[in-house]
């Protein structure tokens, strides 16, 4: 059984890394609002497509000197958010710095100009524009959950526990933060204050399939199967292909003995990532599980598997 408690740790440590992920993505503005303007740019510069938005913004810029400074801002992090929808972090970085000359003090562009650092994988240049934002503005909370997230990618679980103590601090029911909490407690094996975090964000959200994977998995680390088995099944029913709760499915399946159901979960998931190493060694396992019992040889012992799972 000693493979259940690291790869509970690794499949924490991977919701954590979705969190951060999406806390990153709701970071960054997509698309500010102008206000009383009349450069016919404008019409572009807020659109969803990225290569229309970057020649709507462009030409916004082209006379920027016209635009009020709020304006400008727009122009400035609207065009950024369309390079980084396209992974040109430079010329994002670029845009949020013009943008930070016009409004050197915002912590929602410090927090913006961060997270594109970060997706650039420049995580100390996100960190010192984080700590920045939290110095203009005490109760910025995307700026504590943000800082969480880069320093969980570099490693030191304690500091992002502290910003995420922060941050639910100011606002006890923020989702990011509870998730990630979630996460960083399951991978130090405390399950429980895991489950409490999780079951605070279902109890509001009952289709958040990150927190319901996440419970799941901690009940699975805790071997409580059916518990575990009832919030994968839930997050499935939000998201039928969801990778990770499918895995994690397939393992309390295992953990239930229950081969044939464990392996029809380890199949679909073949089907969305074929290949996958948990997915594949799972269903070999229960292929030679399954044949064993129908010839009715005694079953190979058969221990809890690591949970190397993806999360989206």
């Amino acid at each position: 059984m000693a493979n259940r408690s690291s790869g509970a740790s690794l499949q924490a440590a991977l919701a954590l890394g979705a969190a951060c992920a999406s806390i990153l993505l709701t970071s960054t503005p997509a698309a500010a609002e102008h206000v009383g303007a009349t450069n016919p740019g404008w019409d572009q510069c807020r659109a969803a497509d990225p290569d229309q938005r970057i020649a709507g913004c462009s030409q916004v810029i082209g006379a920027i000197a016209q635009e009020s400074k709020h304006n400008q801002v727009a122009a400035y992090v609207n065009r950024a958010g369309a390079y980084q929808a396209k992974g040109d972090y430079a010329h994002a970085l670029e845009d949020f710095g013009h943008a930070l000359e016009v409004d050197p003090k915002s912590a929602t562009l410090l927090v913006s100009r961060g997270a594109a650092h970060h997706a650039r994988g420049d995580l100390d240049s996100a960190i010192a524009d984080y700590e920045r934002a939290i110095a203009e503005d005490k109760k910025a909370i995307a700026a504590f959950v943000a800082r969480a997230a880069a320093w969980r990618s570099k490693g030191d679980k304690d500091k992002a526990l502290v910003d995420l103590n922060e941050a639910i601090k100011l606002d006890k029911r923020h989702t990011p933060a509870l998730v990630a909490r979630g996460a960083i407690y399951h991978s130090a094996g405390d399950h429980d204050h895991a489950i409490a975090d999780y079951s605070s964000v279902i109890a509001r959200d009952p289709k958040n399939t990150m927190a319901l994977n996440g419970r799941g998995a901690c009940y699975y680390a805790k071997t409580e199967y059916d518990k575990a088995l009832a919030d994968f099944d839930a997050a499935l029913k939000v998201d039928a292909n969801y990778l990770s709760a499918l895995v994690n499915r397939a393992n309390a399946w295992r953990g239930k003995k229950d081969y044939a159901r464990a392996k029809a979960d380890y199949d679909k998931a073949l089907t969305l990532k074929p290949g996958m190493p948990a997915a594949k060694k799972g269903s070999d396992d229960m292929a030679r599980m399954l044949a064993s019992k129908a010839s009715g040889a005694a079953s190979p012992a058969d221990s809890a598997p690591a949970g190397e799972h993806d999360h989206n």
